[in-house]
């Protein structure tokens, strides 16, 4: 599965890439009179929480207005249970410059990528998608061209429900169904280099 959400990450990122390279070679205004511009972001980094170190990807694309910038990512989330965050992504640039710090949140939805995992011949193991939030600081800088790079630090959070059911099957028909609910709540340090087009 991890193959499939790794080929998934780089097939998006490179058409992002692709379409960013052709497009937005300079931010050209939406329309007349508006100061819109397309912008797509491209990022990599780790997750650091008290289940351990993991990596993160993602691929964000959207507007951006003045010093504003709002659009939607997806990504690939290995902290604990794996899965793809699909989310809204906010950005506040401090200066009017190419070279700035900036602040951004994050909020959406993590979906699991394995829901069941049997752990014995008594009982599997369920997973729900949860909720995904990030918040922190950033700055962008750059070299030539429009291009720049963009580091990030903040704080992470995902929620992961987990029920462990007892799988048996019933000799008759008094059984009630067994299962005990886990609720993950997932705090982590996230730390982030990226390229935004």
């Amino acid at each position: 599965m991890q193959k499939r959400l790794l080929l998934l990450w780089f097939f998006l990122s490179g058409s992002v890439l692709i379409t960013s390279a052709q497009e937005a070679k300079q931010e050209r205004p939406a329309k007349k009179g508006c100061s819109c511009s397309f912008s797509s972001i491209v990022q990599a980094g780790v997750l650091n929480g008290s289940k351990g170190v993991n990596f993160q990807m993602q691929a964000i694309n959207g507007i951006r207005y003045k010093t504003w910038f709002a659009g939607v990512g997806v990504g690939v989330d290995n902290y604990y249970r794996g899965g793809v965050p699909v989310f809204l992504d906010v950005r506040k640039y401090i200066l009017k410059k190419s070279t700035t710090p900036f602040v951004y949140g994050d909020i959406g939805v993590h979906f699991v990528s394995d829901k069941k995992d049997v752990t014995n011949s008594w009982f599997e193991d369920r997973y729900h998608n949860g909720f995904y939030s990030e918040a922190g600081l950033g700055y962008k800088f750059g070299f030539h061209g429009k291009d720049r790079w963009v580091i990030s630090a903040g704080y992470s959070y995902k929620y992961v429900k987990r029920l462990n059911v007892n799988i048996w099957e019933c000799p008759t028909s008094r059984c009630n169904e067994l299962y005990y609910t886990y609720k993950n709540y997932l705090h982590r340090y996230a730390m982030k280099l990226g390229i935004q087009l």
